[in-house]
């Protein structure tokens, strides 16, 4: 692949609050439940084999999720050639979306009353990249598709964009 000339980057991380709270409850609660039964293997009352083997997946559990969400990130890249994101550690290589056929691209916020459209519910039948934030970019694209990509400054990727398919 021939590398092209990168004008726009940026990295976001998870970010949808009402997920972490819920990896930090479990953590807080592996601990206070599963931690007694794996410390009393080695007293005068043993717990049974199911007990020992629950609470340590408990704990993995509890564990793994937070330093799970610290991995995950997503890479935004808008090049000359196209737009490119790359979900770490679900996407090996960047997706690339090409610009040809672009025929709107806007900066996305929803309104107070209005639901989330980066979140999963409201994409279907749409493709969305988003870690949990509210603020994003949407593409149409004159074939009918609508492609939602998530952005923490969204106007600046907007205008690469549009300098990218030539439209500015």
């Amino acid at each position: 692949m021939a590398s092209s000339e990168v004008l726009y980057r940026e990295a976001s991380l998870f970010s949808n609050g009402a997920i972490w709270l819920l990896a930090i409850c479990l953590t807080f609660c592996s601990v206070y439940f599963a931690l007694p039964p794996i410390f009393a293997m080695w007293g005068d009352k043993s717990p049974s084999m199911a007990v020992a083997v629950g609470a340590s997946s408990f704990i993995a559990v509890g564990f793994a999720l937070p330093v799970f969400l610290l991995v995950v990130k997503m890479r935004i890249q808008v090049r000359t050639d196209g737009l490119y994101v790359k979900m770490i550690p679900f996407h090996l290589s960047f997706r690339k979306i090409s610009l040809a056929g672009l025929e709107r691209c806007e900066p996305y916020s929803p309104g107070a009353k209005e639901e989330n459209k980066l979140g999963l519910g409201k994409a279907l039948g749409k493709k969305a990249y988003s870690l949990g934030g509210r603020r994003g970019i949407r593409l149409d694209f004159q074939d009918g598709r609508t492609i939602f990509v998530e952005s923490r400054r969204p106007e600046k990727i907007t205008q690469a964009i549009l300098n990218s398919a030539g439209k500015s």
